[in-house]
């Protein structure tokens, strides 16, 4: 890379190209540092109460020592702590005592904490159980009947149920119990444990290959952190998912990791009626010492609450941290999966085409991201984060990815996403009974924003004409080449894309792109071999019958992108002809000045792409950001300006005369849908 950007300056400056090594790095989106921060760590608080408390367990506080002292284990407690504990765990259960239930909760879970910062991994383990049943009982069993106000106790109890549930979890996940071995039950009788797993949800059917704690983590570089932070019940995890070979047409769409957020609630089970009775004996006869009971992973992009025991309950979650936990590799958060993908396109080719992050859903409007040149669809980590952290937009919404080796020409790119965008929706919705896939939204930054307006209009012939005067049926070549030519010069316009936002993308090409970075960009990046090779015998056989300097002839993306070509030219008058509501956003980078108090101003450009440039005259809006290019579409105003147009969109949905009537799904549906369903094309088409 560094030695690329050396060649690039050297031929610069030898060509008389006024630009400097930096100008040059802004082309590229890669970095060292990295688009997160995210590194397993021990928070500050364990190391101070794990130095306070090695060799001494805290006293239990006034109200607790007396609820002990009802039950006449003062002695006991003081003698043996952990002892009197499950003597005051055993009674509070036979009697379904609230009091006793909350003290022994609360001894169970200092007891916990001590014994794991103490290095008693397996007193730890005892006591975060006793903690774990003894505060689902209290909050769960209907049985239980607390007196007078309970709120203060309720607000403890809450923390107390996830902090033993956080360190049960934990000594599952240490001793390779989970994610468990696919059969749906957790069991070690000899560690005192019978416990179900559920999977709730969309991902009902998945076998997680890892399930971590996100406390075992932490973040950096993002905006902001969507997490509920003990508001909520239950434990955050990051569950990974990988991709199997399977016949579903939603499989091959997924990452090869997918990381996502659950939350892990835990259940005595069953949890109501004289069943729970019965339940809770089963748990605490005879003095036993295994925990049974039921833990649930909920995904709280999918739902914010849940209902237990007859009572609605706020989830924990922390939706941020799985996403940076898929950036652990240094190879894709520092995207050098970019520069790779740039100087040659063969390179890992199942990292192309479309992802998404959750299973299709045709009652949720597709979002669809396209990076720029030099650049990977992780770069898109930080609009992500925030779009989904935005309630309304996560329930209206689903995000889609597409990655591409930017070093082609942008019209060959255009042509691929086209070809992969029909395959994707076709094979999602074979039989189009989604009507919000017909409203999908586009957001390209920089080259990605040419790619995604090239799926919005009719090309008609002029494209073609640069290449000849001749029609393409005058050629001759082999079937495949020609149908190649024919897709990528002759298209016409996807109905089912109704608005594009673009970010600093250049309407009028780029400066960048001149005799000099067009030559070593020729040196360096390569093309597909295959398509090379076909395309150099397609040019031999039909000699005579191109155009000088036609589009065939072009190799790179940097070429294709010189002000000067004449097929900018013709993008922007076909552009005209749309129907697209289109939004601009442009950087700018600010101008520095030697005396700190001034003013802050801003030059005409983002380092990169000129303003005038970034705005095409058919937009309906026009942002500027104070960013420069390779950062303005992860800067805050930007991914305030996605959110607001995206509500937006979503609001003339509702209120345009052609929305389709609000009416009950038909059993005959996809099973999946929760909202509207209309079989009929022609129907769907009158309401518009």
């Amino acid at each position: 890379f560094l030695i690329f950007i050396g060649m690039l300056c050297l031929v610069g400056m030898n060509s008389g190209c006024a630009v400097t090594q930096m100008q040059l790095v802004r082309l590229s989106g890669v970095g060292h540092e990295g688009l997160v921060e995210i590194e397993p760590v021990e928070p500050e608080s364990r190391k101070r109460i794990r130095r306070r408390w090695t060799y001494r367990i805290p006293p239990p506080s006034d109200e607790v020592m007396s609820i002990i002292s009802q039950y006449r284990l003062s002695s006991s407690y003081l003698a043996d702590p952990l002892q009197a504990t499950r003597e005051l765990k055993a009674l509070a259960a036979d009697l379904l005592a609230a009091d006793g239930l909350y003290a022994t909760a609360q001894l169970a879970m200092v007891h916990a904490q001590w014994a794991e910062y103490a290095g008693e991994s397996a007193i730890a383990l005892e006591m975060n159980k006793i903690g774990l049943e003894a505060s689902s009982l209290y909050v769960f069993d209907s049985s239980v009947v607390k007196q007078g106000d309970s709120s203060g106790r309720d607000f403890n109890i809450r923390q107390i149920y996830n902090k033993s549930l956080e360190g049960f979890i934990s000594a599952l996940v240490s001793q390779n119990e989970l994610p468990g071995d696919g059969s749906g039950k957790l069991l070690n009788l000899s560690a005192g444990y019978e416990i179900e797993l559920e999977i709730n949800g969309r991902w009902q059917d998945v076998k997680f290959s890892e399930l971590v704690l996100s406390r075992d983590f932490e973040v950096g570089r993002f905006q902001n952190q969507y997490r509920t932070d003990g508001r909520g019940w239950g434990v955050p995890l990051i569950a990974v998912k990988n991709r199997q070979l399977s016949s579903d047409a939603e499989e091959i769409y997924y990452p090869a990791k997918l990381p996502m957020p659950m939350t892990a609630v835990f259940q005595i089970t069953p949890s109501d009626g004289a069943a729970n009775s019965s339940s809770s004996q089963s748990n605490r006869s005879a003095g036993s010492k295994v925990l049974r009971g039921r833990l649930t992973l909920f995904d709280p992009l999918e739902q914010a609450t849940v209902a237990l025991g007859g009572h609605h309950f706020e989830l924990e979650s922390d939706i941020t941290t799985p996403l940076a936990y898929g950036l652990l590799d240094p190879f894709l958060n520092k995207e050098l999966n970019a520069t790779v993908s740039l100087f040659n396109p063969e390179y890992a080719p199942e990292t192309h085409g479309f992802f998404m992050l959750e299973p299709f859903d045709p009652d949720k409007i597709p979002v669809i991201f396209v990076h720029g040149f030099w650049s990977s669809a992780t770069t898109w980590i930080h609009m992500l984060n925030d779009l989904r952290g935005d309630a309304e937009i996560n329930k209206k919404f689903q995000f889609w990815f597409y990655s591409y080796p930017t070093g082609e020409p942008f019209w060959e790119s255009a042509r691929q996403l086209r070809s992969d965008l029909a395959e994707m929706v076709n094979s999602l919705d074979p039989h189009h009974e989604s009507v919000c896939r017909d409203e999908s939204v586009m957001v390209g930054h920089s080259m990605g924003g040419l790619l995604s307006l090239m799926q919005t209009f009719d090309s008609g012939d002029e494209f073609w004409k640069l290449n000849s005067d001749l029609p393409l049926s005058g050629f001759e070549g082999a079937p495949e080449s020609l149908a190649m030519l024919n897709d990528t010069f002759y298209f016409r316009r996807n109905p089912s894309i109704e608005r594009v936002i673009t970010i600093a993308t250049p309407f009028g090409g780029s400066r960048y792109s001149n005799q000099a970075t067009q030559w070593l960009g020729k040196k360096v990046i390569s093309g597909s071999k295959q398509k090379t090779s076909e395309l150099k015998r397609l040019i031999e056989t039909n000699q005579g019958k191109w155009k000088q300097n036609s589009l065939v002839g072009f190799s790179t993306s940097i070429e294709s992108m010189n002000p000067q070509n004449p097929a900018i030219n013709i993008f922007n008058k076909r552009l005209q002809t749309s129907d697209i509501y289109l939004h601009n956003i442009a950087g700018q980078v600010e101008e520095k000045s030697i005396f700190p108090s001034s003013e802050a101003k801003f030059a005409n450009d983002d380092g990169v792409v000129d303003v005038k440039d970034a705005i095409s005259p058919i937009a309906i809006s026009r942002k500027f950001v104070p960013s420069e290019h390779n950062h303005v579409h992860q800067h805050p105003e930007t991914i305030e300006e996605v959110s607001r147009l995206l509500k937006w969109h979503w609001k003339q949905r509702q209120q345009s005369e052609g929305s389709p009537p609000v009416i009950p799904v038909s059993p005959m549906g996809t099973g999946k849908s929760t909202g509207v369903q209309v079989r009929f094309r022609d129907e769907v088409n009158t309401l518009r």
